[in-house]
């Protein structure tokens, strides 16, 4: 006989004050309190107040005896802990007995815990971290708790056993929660069942939920527990996974909240790193079984509302759970528990080769113009968020992976690509929703006129594309560059890359290119960031202009720069440089293209795109490296007028430019951009780095200090009077912090400048200690 398929007892009031006087001298008020399997009533006498339990007549005495036993034991292990104490009868018994309608029903009395239930109170922070901590005292107590009733066989309610339930879901009547359910169940078959053996077990409470927990008056402390009649001996994360189930019932900000919960019942019972990482697939587990079970039984007591109580909340947090990232929410429990939010490596299948054996195949199977980072190479197999992890386990912080750009495996961005790579993959030929819907969100973050979208799929392809756009536009060819800059791969933008075209391997300036000067506010002949320095810059590429007209005949297609110079050395420019130089370039007939590869969406902190701090509006933009968080994509914005002049008969096709997969990347990675709050994250960051930095200046290599966001560069030099660039130093400076786990890159003509442009995941943690690195590594150097 099963306490689910039978009826709880229905005693009338008066009978309830008969028996509350017979069994235990207690005259009174009753009133009764809600129960799903038992009846209880709340005995007034006046001087106290306690609780009658009247048990289902299925309930084995065997099993209250359990029961009386847990509570004892908690009672003594952590006295200071709100459970409540028994009474015996009169008789001295712990189990009193009861018979109605022929059948026998076990009677018990326990004191009453006075306060609010958790369900009645507002919920604060304070709240929440007491909930926290109250959990984690009754896990440390149970810990040594053992009763041979705990092992439950045949209980619906142990979270171990979820499994069972599965036939239940066809009882859930809200078809999009049915849909959820089943997917839940699938994957705990997939990825929590294989795992439950790695989780510590023990006798928990197995059902603290907002009904069962009682609140004192302050608000904040939690009184204590009540309803011990699902006790079993489980998985102990069980116990927060179904206390979390329940506490985030209707909150705003459930990973604030969880985070909180978890972070208090750490404090007083650590985690262990498996339980961490199962925990919100086990909260979702748990709302899936109060779902599956009162489904089923209200079908067989269709009387019984307490079954249905807490249905509409459960399907809504359910929900919210569906929408958030698996990998996130592993992320956030392991955070808040004291472990490193991405968790401890799992290296890659041992390979035969060590580091030597691998550079000489590498040799052997790879073309000889790749190259390797350091001295000592790092075989990398793993990255999360700032950090990056080799073979064996060990973290480095990566400062120069811009591409990465909200952070090496950002589980939104990872799950949008695998979902929509689920669906389709094609090309720009059919119609399909994502490259309209992506189009449009990504042209809204741009100025009039910038109103048209080409998708390609990397930056080199996005500069290419500029350069006919501009090309096909003016009719012209020629073109005005900026010294040192790198704009691509190709031929015709190998062309027009001094960094190229003026190192070895190049074949020098071609006729149709003209150079201006870096604007370099430091290094360069024009010194200070005013707007006199940048009209002076800007003189060059108008002098550049004049020159190419007067020995081609016509001025420029188009005047290209990055916004901020990055393989230059991070240099920011002056005031007003770029509205003078496109102010020169437009005056004769060019357009101005701004290349936003490296520097776009959101990294400089101030604003969206790198160009708008120079109060300039460009007519062609490319974007490349962050937009696609190092999926393979890029895209070119430009104007209605000169996407028109494109469109001359030859038709522009790109096979995976704008592909769904990419599109559904794209806006995952706007989505991270704009929820995370990553450009005012970048701002902020990057002050408090900027300011560390500028304490470096008292070693003597440190020349200069500059950038915007998480676009900076620190310049070390041999003399501050001839700025004589300390380009040896430079390098030993990047092997110091590479063998200290941090990685750092030089930049610049002589590689003299420290670049840091890390994940925009870097914050003020990481900064601290990208700053302790670098002071230690000029340090050794002094």
């Amino acid at each position: 006989m099963s306490t689910f398929r039978t009826s709880p007892p229905a005693l009338t009031g008066d009978e309830i004050l008969a028996l509350a006087e017979r069994l235990y001298g207690l005259q009174g008020r009753q009133s009764p309190l809600v129960s799903e399997r038992d009846q209880n009533a709340l005995i007034d006498t006046g001087d106290a107040r306690y609780v009658l339990k009247i048990a289902n007549r299925a309930e084995r005495p065997e099993f209250l005896a359990f029961q009386n036993a847990a509570l004892t034991h908690v009672a003594a292990a952590a006295p200071g802990l709100g459970v409540p104490r028994l009474i015996a009868d009169r008789s001295g018994n712990a189990i009193a007995t009861h018979v109605a309608l022929g059948e026998p029903h076990a009677v018990r009395l326990l004191t009453y815990l006075e306060g609010k239930l958790f369900s009645e109170v507002p919920k604060t922070p304070a709240l929440f971290a007491g909930l926290g901590r109250y959990m984690g005292g009754l896990s440390k107590a149970l810990k040594s708790f053992g009763h041979a009733e705990a092992h439950r066989s045949d209980f619906l309610w142990n979270l171990d056993d979820v499994a069972v339930l599965e036939p239940y879901v066809a009882d859930i009547v809200d078809p999009a929660t049915r849909a959820r359910a089943a997917a839940a169940f699938a994957h705990y078959r997939q990825h929590v069942l294989p795992r439950l053996g790695e989780l510590r077990t023990a006798v928990i409470h197995n059902d603290l939920n907002d009904n069962n927990i009682v609140v004192a008056a302050d608000g904040e402390t939690i009184a204590g527990a009540i309803d011990y009649g699902d006790m079993v001996f489980a998985r102990q994360i069980n116990e927060l996974a179904t206390a979390l189930a329940y506490a985030l019932f209707d909150v705003a900000d459930v990973p604030a909240t969880a985070s909180a919960i978890i972070a208090a019942y750490a404090e007083v019972f650590p985690l262990e790193t498996a339980e961490a990482e199962l925990l919100f697939d086990l909260v979702t587990m748990r709302l899936v079984m109060s779902l599956c079970i009162s489904s089923h039984r209200a079908k067989d007591f269709p009387d019984n509302k307490y079954l249905l109580i807490s249905q509409a909340p459960a399907m809504e947090l359910l929900a919210k759970l569906e929408a958030m990232d698996r990998d996130a929410l592993v992320a956030l429990a392991r955070r808040a528990a004291g472990f490193s939010p991405y968790g401890d490596i799992v290296t890659a299948p041992a390979s035969p080769q060590n580091i030597a054996d691998m550079i000489a195949e590498r040799g052997r199977l790879l073309g000889p113009s790749l190259s390797l980072s350091y001295r000592n190479k790092l075989k990398i197999v793993k990255g999360r968020g700032a950090w990056l992890y080799d073979h064996t386990g060990r973290a480095f912080l990566d400062c120069v992976n811009n591409i990465s750009h909200v952070g090496h495996c950002h589980p939104h961005v990872v799950q949008a690509l695998s979902k929509q790579a689920a669906i389709l993959n094609t090309n720009t030929r059919y119609l399909n929703d994502n490259i309209q819907r992506y189009a449009e969100r990504l042209l809204a973050t741009f100025p009039d006129p910038l109103s048209v979208v080409y998708f390609v799929c990397s930056g080199s392809e996005a500069n290419e594309l500029a350069l006919r756009l501009a090309r096909t536009a003016t009719g012209r060819r020629g073109m005005v560059v900026v010294d040192w800059a790198y704009h691509g791969n190709t031929s015709s933008l190998i062309e027009i890359s001094p960094y190229k075209f003026n190192r070895k391997g190049g074949k020098g300036r071609p006729d149709h290119v003209r150079i201006a000067a870096l604007p370099d506010p430091y290094r360069g002949p024009y010194k200070g960031y005013g707007p006199e320095t940048g009209r002076l810059y800007a003189a060059g590429v108008e002098a550049c202009i004049a020159d190419l007209k007067a020995t081609s005949g016509e001025g420029p297609a188009a005047f290209i720069a990055e916004s901020i110079a990055g393989v230059a050395g991070q240099v920011v420019y002056p005031e007003s440089y770029l509205k003078g130089a496109y102010a020169a370039t437009r005056a004769a007939g060019g357009l101005c293209i701004a290349d936003e590869v490296q520097t776009g969406f959101g990294r400089v902190g101030t604003h969206m795109w790198a160009f708008e701090q120079q109060g300039v509006v460009p007519d062609i933009v490319t974007l490349g490296k962050p937009i696609g968080n190092g999926h393979p994509m890029a895209a070119v914005v430009t104007t209605r007028a000169i996407a028109d002049a494109f469109a001359n008969g030859m038709e522009y096709f790109n096979s995976f430019g704008g592909n769904p997969v990419s599109c559904a990347v794209g806006m995952a990675v706007m989505d991270v951009i704009e929820r995370e709050g990553l450009q005012a994250h970048a701002l902020e960051t990057g002050r408090h780095l900027l300011a560390g930095l500028e304490g470096l200046r008292k070693h003597p290599l440190v020349g200069d200090v500059r950038g915007t966001g998480l676009f900076v560069g620190v310049e070390l030099v041999e003399d501050h009077e001839t700025l004589a660039p300390a380009t040896a130093a430079a390098d030993r400076v990047v092997q110091f912090a590479r063998e200290a786990g941090v990685l750092l890159s030089t930049d610049g003509p002589y590689e003299n400048i420290i670049k840091i442009k890390p994940p925009m995941a870097f914050g003020t943690a990481e900064a601290d200690l990208l700053v302790a690195t670098l002071d230690a590594a000029l340090q050794a150097e002094s």
